[in-house]
């Protein structure tokens, strides 16, 4: 009876399998999935067209066309002074007054590098052959360490373009010197608009038909 029981048992389980596999079969060939070759939503990613490289650095601030303009000047000078505040701990702006931890800057603008009288000044500073015009105190005051090395001026520089073309100006505007204003800075061409093609044609070929134009995609 055991034996007869088991094979009972076994012949019922097998079964149950042959049933549930045919049921699956069955289901696929009445059921066929379905999925679409292009997905419903794909996110957009922007290209990054900049080539990954070093930011280009700006050029030098447009003092002929940022100092032309009287009321803006006005405005800078005014914004300049409040900007060299700070640095009346080390100098004195009044004309003839005396030097300090640093030489006095009363006429600073259009003087010679390192030639105000009784003040000591460094190795670095003296080697420094330039005129502070309004370009090599662009450079100057946005770092003095890096402008000068060697420089013994403890004073990390103005970092804010704003601030250090008022400071200029400040300091132009307290000078007995006289240094001519630069020529406005050319300005930048327009940026193509998107899209926009090349409608330039070649020039006539010899005996009168026109040269064909190139083609771009070579």
């Amino acid at each position: 009876m055991s034996d007869l029981r088991t094979n009972s048992i076994l012949g019922a389980t097998l079964g149950a399998v042959l049933g549930v596999m045919a049921i699956g079969v069955f289901a696929n060939g009445v059921v066929h999935p379905n999925y679409p070759e292009k997905a419903g939503y794909l996110p957009e990613v922007a290209a990054d067209d900049s080539g990954g490289g070093p930011a280009v650095p700006a050029g030098p601030p447009d003092f002929g066309r940022l100092f032309a303009d009287q009321a803006q000047l006005a405005s800078l000078v005014t914004r300049g002074q409040q900007v060299t505040a700070v640095c009346a701990a080390c100098h004195d702006f009044t004309a003839g007054g005396p030097n300090r931890t640093g030489p006095a800057l009363h006429d600073a603008f259009g003087r010679h590098a390192a030639v105000h009288p009784g003040f000591s000044y460094s190795d670095a500073m003296k080697a420094h052959n330039v005129t502070w015009d309004y370009l090599t105190l662009n450079t100057f005051l946005t770092s003095p360490s890096s402008a000068v090395p060697g420089t013994r001026m403890a004073f990390a520089g103005i970092h804010n373009e704003n601030d250090r073309v008022a400071a200029i100006a400040y300091l132009r505007s307290i000078s007995p010197n006289n240094v001519p204003l630069p020529a406005p800075l050319p300005e930048a061409a327009p940026a193509p608009a998107a899209g926009a093609t090349n409608t330039t044609t070649a020039a006539p070929a010899a005996g009168g038909a026109a040269a064909p134009a190139a083609n771009p995609t070579h």
